[in-house]
C-alpha cells in the first residue's frame, strides 16, 4: 500500500502548475531542435524511394567456333558425297548440333560445317548412322539443299588446324 501512495505523491509534485486563462507558457528549449543548416531541415535521414536494384545486363552468349581443316585445294576434290546422309540432313535426322561450330574450307571456298563421328561431337544422329573414323562435312544445313560429304579422319590429318 505504501508504494502506490508514494507513486501518486511523486507524480503530483512533478506535474506542472495549471495555466490561467490568457497566460502563455515560457518557451521550452528542450523541445526546440538544434539549429541546423537550412538545407537539412526538410531532408529525411534516409531515401524514402531508393532506386530499384537491377542487375547489369548479361553479356551475349559467345560460342567459340573454330577452323579445324584448311585445305590447299578445293574441298570437294578431297571429300566424297554421301547421298543417303544428305537426304537425312534435309529431313533433319542427320545434322550438326550447332551449325558452323567447327569449319573446314578450301581456297576461295565458302566454309563447310564439320562434325566428327567419334563421340558424336557436334552431331545429331538419332538413327546411329555415324562411323567413328569418319569426319562429316555439311553444306547449306537447315535448307532443302543440305549436302553431306565424308572423309576418313586419317586422310585429313595433313590439313588439320590444331587449336
Amino acid at each position: 500500500m505504501l508504494r502506490p501512495l508514494l507513486f501518486v505523491t511523486v507524480m503530483c509534485l512533478a506535474a506542472p502548475a495549471p495555466v490561467a486563462a490568457g497566460e502563455t507558457l515560457p518557451p521550452d528549449n528542450r523541445l526546440r531542435p538544434e539549429t541546423a543548416d537550412p538545407g537539412q531541415l526538410r531532408t529525411l535521414p534516409y531515401d524514402p524511394a531508393p532506386p530499384t536494384a537491377t542487375a547489369p545486363p548479361r553479356p551475349p552468349f559467345q560460342r567459340r567456333s573454330r577452323i579445324v581443316y584448311a585445305f590447299d585445294r578445293p574441298a570437294r576434290s578431297l571429300l566424297e558425297p554421301a547421298p543417303e546422309l544428305s537426304a537425312l540432313c534435309r529431313q533433319g535426322r542427320f545434322n550438326q548440333r550447332i551449325d558452323m561450330l567447327y569449319r573446314g574450307f578450301g581456297p576461295g571456298e565458302r566454309p563447310l560445317g564439320v562434325a566428327y563421328g567419334r563421340m558424336a561431337i557436334n552431331l545429331i544422329d538419332p538413327g546411329s548412322r555415324r562411323d567413328a573414323d569418319t569426319v562429316y562435312f555439311f553444306d547449306k544445313q537447315d535448307t532443302g539443299r543440305c549436302a553431306v560429304f565424308t572423309a576418313r579422319a586419317e586422310d585429313l590429318r595433313d590439313w588439320f588446324v590444331p587449336p
